[in-house]
């Protein structure tokens, strides 16, 4: 169930974070960066949630928890420093890769979930 709940948190989180993080990039929102921070640290629990909690199902993979923690802290260390790094012209590179990151945190959660899925359907 915690699993389940956290791939919901995971869902919607992380699409109003993609959301919101367009808008900002298009200079349309620019009083929202923290609901976005907020938003994506949501994202990011959820996924370590879900990597930790597959890692102990029967078909779970202690690789796939390790790569979740990797890229939470990789996304939590970016979104938080990606506004002094790079700065001027080429910043878009910066934000190309949180835009990369957030998909790849999206993608890892719902992969993790879907282990876990199949690891309690055998059993």
């Amino acid at each position: 169930m915690v699993i389940r709940i956290a791939s919901i948190v995971l869902s919607f989180s992380g699409l109003l974070a993609l959301i919101l993080g367009l808008l900002l990039w298009n200079k349309m929102a620019l009083n929202l960066v923290q609901m976005h921070m907020l938003l994506g640290l949501l994202a990011v629990g959820s996924l370590w949630v879900i990597g930790i909690g597959q890692a102990f199902a029967r078909s779970g993979s202690w690789s796939l928890a390790v790569v979740a923690l990797v890229v939470g802290i990789a996304m939590i260390g970016l979104g938080m420093t990606q506004s002094s790094l790079v700065v001027g012209e080429l910043h878009w590179m910066i934000q190309v890769l949180h835009l990369l990151l957030g998909l790849l945190v999206i993608g890892i959660g719902h992969m993790g979930t879907a282990r876990y899925r199949r690891g309690n359907l055998r059993a």
